[in-house]
């Protein structure tokens, strides 16, 4: 649920990551592509926290690049600055017809450092309450979107670019899991194996469903695509997709935040500071806007993020039989042993 919860914030939900990635009329098999990556780069960044057992990012990258970890410090810092900061403009925008003010976002950021203070217990129990309410919720809205095209021009046009796209895309979503993922050390490997199974199927049919509502309407060109198509299904639809896509853009919020204020922790001020500090710093850079934000930097932390991969996939290999084993499974093992 904390791997969903991270992906489906107001780009995922709202359709927007997907027209500003892939264009129109893409293809449907861009979701099976992407979950299946989304399934390995799962398993890979939890692997390594399994192997590496710490509890803050910049620790595990110290022991993935030794003295050169401070570069992947600051792409995850400025990867979750830009999330935030996405994620408080998305909600912005959201809430504008019901205020005008810029409010929204901030406050929940603020909400966002309050339950990341708990470490990562706190997100895990927020995601594993709210994230199913938003899958069956999006799932109707999209099931909606179905009934207002034909299914020959529902599932796209399958490009060559889609794979180098959708390999972009993956890589962009999973730079913010990252950060919480590689820092859950106490997973066994068929612990491993099953959640990123169950996410990445559940990413998968979503995906599946958000393109095909797109392709049947051709709703290509609003902020949020998918808001406006519930529209089309009458006002109380409109209304519960609304407070589902704000709930959505929490649980990807409350992720930046956590990473941003974990990393924090014991190197800045207390708390009160670091909070006060990120949640300034994100209000201040969503001011650029929603559509831009996810726009103009988005690709690049994807592209980059590739990098980061590939360097968690050295180390991996490198420790091949003693990553996909968790200490806690070989001390048991050693016990048994004896």
């Amino acid at each position: 649920m904390l791997i969903v919860g991270t992906m489906i914030g107001a780009g995922f939900c709202s359709g927007r990551e997907i027209v500003s990635f892939f264009g129109s009329g893409v293809s449907v098999f861009v979701a099976p592509l992407c979950g299946v990556l989304i399934f390995l780069v799962c398993v890979l960044f939890l692997t390594i926290g399994a192997k590496i057992r710490e509890k803050s990012f910049d620790k595990v990258n110290a022991v993935l690049l030794g003295k050169y970890h401070f570069i992947a410090d600051i792409f995850l810092l400025v990867n979750n600055m830009i999330v935030l900061s996405a994620m408080i403009a998305g909600l912005n925008s959201l809430m504008r017809p019901v205020l005008p003010f810029p409010v929204f976002g901030a406050i929940a950021a603020v909400a966002c450092a309050l339950i990341a203070c708990k470490g990562a217990k706190g997100m895990l129990d927020c995601n594993f309450i709210v994230v199913p309410v938003i899958i069956v919720a999006l799932a109707a809205v999209c099931f909606g979107g179905l009934e207002t095209g034909m299914l020959s021009t529902s599932l796209g046009v399958l490009r060559a670019r889609i794979f180098p796209v959708g390999i972009v895309y993956v890589s962009m979503n999973m730079m913010l899991a990252s950060t919480v993922l590689t820092t859950l050390g106490d997973l066994t490997r068929k612990q491993i194996i099953w959640g990123s199974l169950i996410a990445s199927v559940s990413i998968t049919a979503l995906l599946a469903l958000i393109i095909t509502a797109l392709n049947c309407t051709g709703n290509y060109s609003a902020e949020m695509p998918i808001l406006e198509i519930s529209a089309d299904g009458g006002k109380w639809l409109y209304v519960i997709l609304s407070i589902v896509t704000g709930i959505s853009i929490f649980t990807t919020m409350l992720t930046a935040v956590g990473g941003l204020t974990g990393y924090l922790r014991g190197k800045a001020g207390g708390n009160v500071f670091n909070s006060a500090l990120v949640v300034i710093s994100g209000t201040v850079l969503s001011f650029l806007g929603f559509t831009r934000v996810v726009s103009l930097f988005y690709p690049v932390v994807g592209i980059v993020g590739i990098f980061y991969i590939i360097m968690c996939v050295r180390f991996v290999t490198k420790n091949k039989r003693s990553s996909l084993f968790p200490v806690r499974k070989r001390e048991k093992i050693k016990a048994r042993s004896a």
